[in-house]
């Protein structure tokens, strides 16, 4: 879970220029958001990769972590937007 102390945030907002990131992540256009979101992780998961070698435990954590960050937007985001969705238009038959 991105759950991460206060501290922890400040480190990442300050050292990841959050801002001007996800600034210009937001200007995109739906069909170019995906592209570059995915630039961006793979370009971080490269530069953790070259500090802590390519082992099966790196890429194992790399891969778990991803996995749960999927969970966590389809818990947080997608499901209750289902949620809304069933209430204004009803369920599938």
């Amino acid at each position: 879970m991105p759950y991460l102390e206060q501290k922890f945030r400040d480190e990442v907002n300050i050292h990841g220029s959050f801002e001007r990131t996800s600034g210009y992540m937001n200007s995109l256009k739906p069909q170019d958001f995906a592209g570059c979101l995915n630039y961006y992780i793979t370009k971080i998961v490269k530069r953790y990769l070259k500090k802590n070698g390519k082992r099966y435990c790196v890429l194992a954590l790399i891969v778990g972590t991803l996995i749960c960050t999927v969970f966590e937007l389809y818990r947080k985001v997608i499901s209750p937007y289902e949620d809304e969705k069933i209430e204004s238009n009803g369920e599938v038959e």
